[in-house]
């Protein structure tokens, strides 16, 4: 299907009732389920995706919502700069500036179908343009808006399942 290698999906993450939280320095919180996010705008892309282990997932064709849009319907506040991606598989969570952010895209499907569990589905976060294979967080759980750079765990994480 899309030549990215398959992992094993941790316990803690259930997609059944899976929700999209977006919340922090915004002025309407606001939860997103399945539904709302079909309602959204979508836009289909194609990129490689290079990892740190050495391997390459060539012309992977991404289908989603951009990030920007979903924070228009929150309401950032003014001071808000930064955002925390968590995903549901725990402690895993990747800082971005909220202008880099807004131009990345929750997948919900790869190469043309829903996305597999395995690759993160039912919502993965494929940023746009260069970047480190471990802000591609697999299972967005929620999205908090900062004014001050959050203290994250993802690279720490990525890097110690390759080393």
């Amino acid at each position: 299907m899309s030549g990215l290698p398959e992992h094993d999906v941790p316990d803690e993450v259930e997609t059944d009732d899976w929700a999209l939280a977006v919340r922090g320095s915004v002025d309407r919180p606001r939860t997103f389920d399945a539904a709302d996010l079909a309602a959204l705008p979508t836009e289909t892309f194609a990129e490689d995706f290079d990892c740190e282990a050495g391997w390459t997932a060539e012309g992977l064709s991404w289908r989603g919502v951009r990030v920007g849009d979903l924070l228009d319907c929150v309401d950032p506040t003014p001071e808000s700069r930064f955002a925390l991606v968590h995903a549901m598989d725990g402690d895993y969570a990747c800082a971005f500036p909220l202008d880099r952010l807004e131009s990345a895209v929750l997948a919900l499907e790869l190469d043309g179908e829903p996305l597999p569990r395995e690759h993160g589905g039912p919502a993965r976060l494929v940023p746009t343009g260069d970047g480190d294979c471990w802000e591609s967080v697999k299972w967005v759980a929620a999205i908090e808006l900062t004014a001050d750079r959050p203290d994250d765990t993802a690279r720490e994480i990525a890097l110690g399942r390759v080393e």
